[in-house]
């Protein structure tokens, strides 16, 4: 390695031994803490009034969508417009830039909620397993109490879950987790014109276990609380997103607005002259360019020269961009990058800002950063490491550090004026908490009666007992008023029989993958967060007057109030008129409810306030503070408070860009972007957002590579075997090996077969949940797991992955029933799941084998390359190869490989060798083109190989599905022996047996047509097809996108399909 500054050597020598000892002067600013100050700058962010000229309107919207967001027309000529994503060239201005970035995103986050109410409404009565839009519904709703918390006032409700038809297990369920959106209308409405918004604020286990069970709920505004305890709703929510990960970084894109926007000439512009950071122009300042990169890290390993390059960017550029392939160390060069950092960090200094996409891989990072600055603070939710993280969330670090009241400080008076209101509250539901027919008092204190209304009941009932009302109303003037028409309103959600008939629900996310949404959607950073704390009022009207016996207008009922003796008034008539004063009296209480409740929601964002002005005064004296890319915009207005000049974010390439762009506080000077475009992208809740011309799902880490913005790449990775690593030549043609992977001890009881490509053609399914599965392909990996453990492997050292959460839960049970691994632990996990990840074993599920060539998640490049980059030592694949050969260039291109010197792949002695390729290929013959020549070529010959078996060739897995446990290991004992060099021969018998087979299906198919009509089985009995806009939007170029429902009406059989929408229809 080339050196750059003879000098340095010296100083970073004595750099080590400044962060191994105990001197923390480089560590921490003072040992003492400094009396705590107030840094008005907080305020000024939250209470600031943006009046930003040529925002369209998106700097005004609220948080939470509104009911007309939702509650959007069905009349085809009615369109959503939804801004384009400019991912080629530069934008026009800033704010062109975050207009759109907000439209988009905020579209990702209210679209799948709006297709469910849009179902609903077509479809009153729907049960969630015929929704076509992952409905979740929750019928017969009610309002039962109020907390006054910090975080706002929460309604708890009560739901059925009938129409789920299965019992929920809440501990492994995405069901109404905090954070979530959801919608109420009333029973008798169902969203036909009334839809309120509302947040999930706690889910407490013990409520969601009991029957009925309760969640608490944050109304989207003060103006639409609702208070009455016998109004009926039905709640839904979308099983697509969650809200709580999206809401914070659309309040940040409206705060950037009026702000300073750091980086815009490379973020917005494309500017690809990137300067050094501003602090390092000011004197005194250092050459970073050429600073000498030497031997620095904990382990004496030097760095590579792509990782030297790597770290020279990182530390002289001020956008500064490093992919990191799998295995290359990206992580490594980070930690080193913050080491130097962090020498030249000076007193009084901000903190460096150091983010990532998941809790997950924050924790990875922080782990390495404990060890070079044990002082950092972590940010946000939920750590599972409760020994080097947890001692250093900020909660944590509250408690173990006392810093006294604040100065003029709004957290106090904040929370004694929350009090004040609150009590006022609960005075105001009074009347219905007492669980009595609402008396004469209650009434005329809300001028729902007159005071000589009032005196002529009570004077009425002195005289009057009436045996027909309970005893406890006897001194209830009103109560003996209305006599025999007093009724139960029996307004509560019922305990339901869900016993032994039922089953559970099958889970819908991996274990990792629910923490990760519970962590983001934490109310405070302390253990308690299910919990709302804070005075509670629980609601109890269990009375009502009897049903109107014929149509009463609220006229009559308003005359009827005219009476100034209400005794005198008929009988009949008293039911009804209780009912009518009864919404009276709600209606006044609600009125003024609403009214102390947008002080209470002003007072809850001072609270706000003055906490983060609390925390400041912790944060600013560290050197290191980490959180979630969530987290960036989630705690912005505290983090900008520190006026933060270096912010370095790992997984980059993982995250939508709208949460990067939230990074760029005022204050910033230098940004490091960290990760790998070519792995996994970022998750768009709404798919259809990820195409043309929204590309939503395109990281800016991705679209300023593509638009030739510089990078650096690291190009020697430290992970795979070469036999591993040759599956990725062709994504990432500059890698090389470390020597340290030429060591891998090979896999025990393989034979030195290393990888392998075990090819099959059993036909894929689909389980209950719609997702794809295939029987026999997990009956042979749970042979082959278990022929591994045998053989002296441990099971944390083998992972199973796969692209489908069903397959993975099949083969889950496949292992967890096997009578050899009962009692061990098993890693099993999609490939969305697992980047990042790495273990010794990696045996890959591709589930895809079907007659119309739908290879579906397989074929997307950026999952593939996860997959085949997560191995150490051994890597097995299963899968139907000549499908994927044909279908995608990418598995054409790794089958190819796996299947040169050494082979280790079936079927692939019929792929043209390079030269070939090389023979056959045209100048003008694009890579596209020449794929679809030689898979097809391919294709055509494995078929007619699959079409001639082989005789006298020895059984090789899989030849057909293991008939016992023994008989399955002797197969792969077999395999070990040798017989992969035959491995062709294995499928030809069931290759002939499944064209046969379809063949037959085929013919009684045709037969089926010719003599009842090809769509017999889908016609209606009786009735009629109506067709009901489920989506609709339009692109900024006039383009229309819909997506509808034929709903069928009338008796007999019935039917709801989605018709397949086209991205150009």
């Amino acid at each position: 390695m080339a050196t750059f500054n003879e000098q340095l050597v010296e100083r970073f020598g004595k750099g080590r031994a400044r962060f191994a000892g105990q001197d923390s002067t480089l560590v921490k600013h003072s040992q003492s803490n400094p009396p705590p100050t107030l840094n008005y700058s907080i305020r000024q962010y939250v209470n600031a009034k943006l009046d930003v000229p040529g925002t369209w309107g998106f700097i005004d919207k609220r948080e939470i969508p509104t009911q007309d967001e939702i509650l959007f027309s069905d009349d085809p000529e009615d369109i959503l417009r939804v801004q384009e994503n400019e991912v080629v060239g530069p934008w026009p201005s800033k704010l062109k830039y975050l207009y759109n970035h907000y439209e988009l995103l905020r579209e990702d986050a209210i679209a799948s909620l709006r297709s469910v109410v849009s179902e609903l409404r077509a479809e009153p009565h729907t049960m969630e397993k015929d929704s076509i839009v992952d409905s979740h519904i929750y019928e017969k709703t009610y309002i039962t109490s109020f907390t006054f918390a910090h975080g706002g006032i929460a309604a708890r409700v009560t739901f059925s879950l009938r129409r789920i038809g299965k019992k929920v297990l809440w501990e492994q369920s995405k069901r109404l987790l905090p954070g979530s959106l959801v919608a109420l209308t009333p029973a008798s409405d169902m969203f036909q014109t009334i839809c309120k918004v509302a947040v999930i604020a706690s889910r407490p286990l013990a409520g969601v276990q009991q029957n009925p069970p309760e969640v608490d709920i944050y109304f989207a505004s003060p103006d639409e609380i609702e208070v009455d305890p016998q109004q009926e709703w039905v709640m839904v929510e979308s099983a697509v997103g969650y809200f709580e990960a999206q809401r914070h970084t659309l309040k940040s894109l409206q705060k950037m607005a009026g702000e300073a926007f750091p980086m815009a000439e490379y973020i917005v512009g494309l500017e690809r002259d990137i300067q050094p950071p501003w602090y390092l122009k000011r004197p005194p300042s250092e050459d970073m360019d050429n600073q000498n990169i030497v031997d620095i890290s904990e382990d004496g390993c030097g760095l590579d020269d792509s990782q030297a390059a790597a770290l020279r960017r990182m530390l002289s550029k001020e956008l500064a961009i490093v992919q990191g392939p799998p295995g290359t160390g990206k992580t490594h060069v980070s930690v080193i990058a913050l080491k130097l950092l962090l020498q030249k960090l000076k007193h009084g200094d901000p903190p460096i800002i150091i983010a990532a996409h998941t809790n997950h891989a924050l924790d990875q990072l922080l782990r390495h950063v404990a060890k070079i600055e044990p002082d950092f603070i972590r940010l946000g939710g939920m750590t599972l490491d409760k020994e080097a993280i947890q001692p250093r969330t900020l909660f944590e670090v509250r408690k173990s550090t006392n810093l006294g009241p604040i100065p003029h400080g709004m957290k106090r008076p904040a929370l004694v004026n929350m009090r004040k209101i609150a009590k006022e509250m609960e005075t105001l539901l009074k009347p219905l908490t007492q669980g009595a027919v609402l008396n004469e008092d209650d009434l005329a204190s809300h001028n729902v009666i007159t005071d000589a209304q009032r005196q002529n009941l009570t004077k009425g009932a002195a005289n009057w007992v009436n045996l027909e009302i309970p005893e406890s109303e006897s001194k209830n003037g009103v109560a003996q008023w209305l006599g025999e028409d007093l009724e139960q309103a029996n307004c509560r959600t019922i305990p339901e029989d869900v016993g032994f008939a039922f089953d559970y629900e099958e889970v819908e996310l991996e274990f990792e993958q629910l923490k990760e949404l519970e962590a983001e959607g934490r109310v405070g950073d302390d253990d308690d967060i299910d919990m709302l704390r804070g005075p509670r009022v629980i609601l109890n009207e269990p009375w009502t007057g009897s049903k109107p016996r014929r149509r009463y207008t609220d006229n009559y009922h308003r005359a009827l109030l005219n009476t100034e003796d209400l005794w005198q008034i008929d009988q009949e008539d008293r039911g009804p008129l209780y009912r009518y004063m009864q919404r009276q009296l709600k209606s006044q209480i609600l009125k003024a409810f609403r009214q102390l409740a947008k002080s209470y929601e002003k007072l809850t964002m001072d609270l706000k306030i003055g906490r983060w002005e609390v925390d400041n005064n912790y944060l600013k004296q560290a050197k290191i503070i980490g959180c979630t890319t969530t987290g960036l915009s989630k705690y912005r207005g505290l983090l900008q408070s520190l006026n933060p000049r270096v912010v370095l974010v790992e997984e980059a390439a993982e995250t939508l860009e709208a949460y990067v762009t939230a990074a760029c506080f005022e204050s910033l000077e230098h940004l490091i972007l960290v990760g790998d475009h070519q792995q996994l992208r970022g998750h768009c809740n709404d798919q259809e957002l990820e195409g043309y011309p929204f590309f939503l799902n395109i990281s800016m880490f991705e679209r300023l590579i593509r638009n030739e913005v510089s990078f650096s790449q690291l190009t020697r990775q430290r992970r795979m075997h070469p036999e591993i690593r040759r599956g990725l030549d062709s994504i990432y043609k500059e890698m090389q090996d470390h020597p340290s992977v030429l060591e891998r001890a090979p896999v025990p009881g393989m034979g030195g077969v290393n990888t392998y490509f075990f090819c099959h053609m059993w036909p894929e399914d689909t389980d209950d949940l719609k997702s794809k599965i295939n029987p026999n392909e997990a009956i042979i990996i749970v042979g082959l797991f278990d022929y591994l453990v045998q053989n002296g492997m441990k099971t944390q050292d083998i992972t199973v992955l796969t692209f489908y959460n069903g397959q993975r839960k099949l083969i889950l049970s496949g292992l967890r029933q096997h009578p050899n691994l009962q009692g061990k632990t098993f890693k099993v996990v999609t490939v969305d799941s697992y980047q990042g990840e790495e273990n010794a074993i990696v045996l890959l599920s591709l589930v895809r084998s079907n007659r119309n060539g739908i290879i579906g998640f397989v074929e997307d490049a950026n999952r593939a390359t996860v997959a085949l980059s997560r191995a150490q030592r051994g890597f097995y694949i299963f899968g139907n190869a000549p499908m994927l050969c044909k279908e995608s260039l990418l598995w054409f291109s790794v089958v190819k490989s796996m299947g040169e010197n050494p082979r280790r792949s079936q079927l692939v002695d019929k792929l043209p060798s390079s030269s070939q390729e090389r023979s056959q290929n045209t100048n003008q013959e694009s890579p596209e083109g020449r794929h679809q020549r030689v898979s097809a070529n391919y294709a055509a010959q494995a078929s007619k190989r699959l079409d001639e078996p082989q005789r006298g060739n020895p059984p090789i897995v899989p030849s057909r599905v293991p008939k016992s446990y023994s008989a399955g290991v002797q197969a792969y004992r077999e395999f070990a022996a040798g017989g992969h060099v035959q491995a062709d021969a294995n499928i030809a018998a069931i290759a002939t047996e499944l064209t046969a087979q379809q063949e037959l299906q085929r013919l009684d198919e045709e037969n089926g047509a010719l003599l009842f009509g090809s769509n017999a089985d889908d016609a209606p009995l009786t009735g009629t097809n109506e067709t009901i806009l489920i989506k609709s939007r339009q692109t900024a170029d006039g383009t229309t996108r819909n997506t509808w429902t034929t709903v069928h009406r009338g008796q007999g059989r019935s039917s709801s399909k989605l018709q397949e929408p086209s991205l150009l229809d």
